[in-house]
């Protein structure tokens, strides 16, 4: 029998007990303590745009996009070369096209995202959530998911988490 969404939704947030530490992490942030067990992942968000339309993401994402600029810079450059290209003035506007994304990725800078609230959460969540780009603290052994929108449509705390129970087994977590 295959279990409901609201059921698997329910089963999810017990596992993945979501307590509110927003007093506790300002404190600990406040303190500015500069220590290699404490990290906070995904803090700065970049948004820009591209060709393709406009770009949101975090240092890893902005990493992961340039690299892939760039294989598709060697991929034209490669054809040029080869002389498989038939329309070599398309090769020019994409190569001109691909170059100025690029600039404008590495041009980006990263704004500090707000925190409206800080939960505590299991380890192996905030490993779920750093993958998706949302904030996590980490410090003294313990996990702190970083609210960091409470408006948007798509990145509310709650759609994160359904996003999150669609793509993992729960059987996985126990």
């Amino acid at each position: 029998m295959e279990t409901k969404p609201i059921q698997k939704y329910q089963e999810f947030l017990s596992k993945s007990i979501l307590i509110d530490q927003t007093h506790l992490i300002a404190v600990l942030l406040d303190k500015k303590v500069h220590d290699q067990s404490c990290y906070v992942y995904n803090q700065l968000e970049y948004t820009g745009f591209l060709s393709a339309g406009s770009f949101w993401g975090t240092e890893d994402m902005i990493w992961i996009k340039k690299e892939e600029i760039l294989k598709e810079i060697d991929k034209l450059k490669i054809s040029r070369e080869q002389d498989t290209i038939l329309d070599h003035k398309q090769l020019a506007k994409d190569l001109e096209q691909l170059t100025s994304d690029l600039r404008k990725v590495n041009e980006m800078k990263g704004r500090k995202r707000s925190i409206y609230q800080w939960l505590l959460v299991p380890h192996w969540l905030s490993s779920e959530l750093i993958t998706m780009g949302e904030v996590v603290f980490r410090a003294f052994g313990c996990s702190w998911w970083g609210v960091s929108s409470i408006l948007d449509d798509y990145f509310t705390k709650e759609q994160v988490l359904l996003d999150l129970v669609e793509e993992i087994d729960i059987a996985d977590i126990l």
